[in-house]
Formats: structure tokens, sequence, C-alpha cells
């Protein structure tokens, strides 16, 4: 027992301490930078605390992250990887509220948290993700103590919403075709080619229809010559009229 020094016998150890929690605060800050670059600058002494304490997690693809049942028990900054947030029907249909890629915030997190409610849809990861979890008392605190943070969490939960809203108005007033063709434009976008890898049931989930409607409508896309069908792609060999068709739509 007597090479154990106790904290009064080593004069370093609160020396030490504070650069171990330097050391995290700098790691941590290091991972925000290119993927939350206002993050990365608040050096408010609250906020260094949360993010030495900070928890980097490594979470698999199609892993339910949250539930319909559960609560959001942690404040969730995405590294790695692409969450998706989506509602399911009791009839099994679903409809893709909003995708978590890095650098954004889960609204619906935020709110689950801010308000003390349940999780209303599910969120899980499309591949593997890398993210740095904050602790909900963590995250009031910061809430409460950081200006610049608070500004940063209202400012995104009002541009989420805007979005909400757009979903909300396409799924009421937009027609199918318009909706499917936004789909394949973001698609498109996201991936930077022609060639999309997906299925008729996947994207009548994400947009909250049968796959038999979705069937329908590829084949009319695909009479027009706007694109081929193909078992698990979908190839655009006009991107210029699925544009003209999404162009309409907040997509």
């Amino acid at each position: 027992m007597g090479f154990i020094k106790s904290p009064v016998e080593s004069p370093n150890a609160a020396e030490q301490a504070v650069c171990n929690v330097n050391d995290s605060v700098l790691l941590h800050r290091t991972s925000l930078v290119d993927k939350y670059p206002y993050l990365s600058k608040i050096d408010d002494p609250v906020w260094d605390q949360v993010i030495s304490d900070a928890r980097v997690m490594n979470i698999p693809r199609n892993t339910e992250i949250y539930n319909v049942s559960s609560r959001c028990e942690n404040f969730v900054l995405l590294l790695e990887g692409s969450v998706r947030v989506y509602y399911p029907a009791p009839d099994g249909r679903e409809i893709t509220m909003y995708r978590i890629t890095p650098g954004d915030l889960c609204v619906l997190s935020l709110t689950s948290m801010l308000n003390n409610r349940n999780y209303t849809v599910v969120a899980k990861t499309e591949s593997d993700v890398t993210a740095m979890a904050i602790t909900e008392t963590q995250f009031r605190e910061v809430m409460d103590q950081s200006e610049k943070f608070r500004d940063y969490v209202m400012t995104t939960l009002s541009e989420r919403l805007c979005d909400l809203i757009c979903l909300v108005q396409d799924t009421v007033f937009q027609n199918l075709h318009v909706r499917i063709a936004c789909v394949l434009d973001k698609m498109f976008r996201r991936t930077n080619s022609v060639h999309i890898n997906t299925t008729h049931q996947s994207l009548a989930h994400e947009i909250g229809t049968t796959r038999e409607v979705i069937s329908r409508i590829l084949k009319e896309f695909e009479k027009e010559n706007y694109i081929k069908i193909s078992r698990g792609t979908i190839e655009i060999t006009s991107y210029d009229d699925i544009h003209r068709l999404a162009h309409p739509t907040f997509c």
C-alpha cells in the first residue's frame, strides 16, 4: 500500500488532473471543428467541462437509437454516418421525417429533453455511426449557463421546424409523382450518382405510401424515359426531367 500516493502526497495531482481535462477538451473540440464549427469555437467554461466529459460512441448500422416508447437521454453530436428519423404508422407504413448527418441536430430529441416527453418516432442508423454523447443533465446545465450554446440550439430548432412544416405541406398538397421525383432528386444530390441503390419498399417508407403505388409511378417515369428500373437499382436517365418535376416542391 505504500506505493499508492494520496493526493496530499502528490503535489502534482491537481495539476495533472487539469492537464487531463484540457487534453480531453482539445481532443473533443478538434473532433467538432469540421462537423460543428460553431460549437468548436464556444469558449464557455461550462461547455469545456461538458465536452471533456462527453462519450464517443460507435453504433452499428441498422441500430434503433430511439423508438416510440423511449425518451432521449443524451444530446448527440453526429461525427460520422447517417441516422434516419421516421414515423411508423399502425398499418405498417412509414414516413421519413428527416435525416441526421454530421453537423445536424435531432430536433425531436431536443424536444424530448427540453419538455421531458417520450420520443414519438424511431431513429435508426443507416450506416455505421460515430457520435459524441452528452448526458441530459449536462445538456440542461449548459443550456442554462451558456448563452452561445443556447442560441445555437434554438436557431437549429427553428430551422428544423421550417423543414418539418415543408414536409407537412408536401405530404398534404403535393401529388405523389412530385414527391417521388423530389426523393430521387435528393438521392442523386446526396450520392452524386445516377445509379440509386434503393427498393420500391424503401421509397414507399420515405414518403408514407405503399410499395404498389411506388411501383406504378416508377413505371410511368420509365415510360417517359426519366429513369430505368432494375432489381435494387434505379438509374436516372434524364436528371433534367426529374429535377423539373421536383423543383416546385420544398425539397
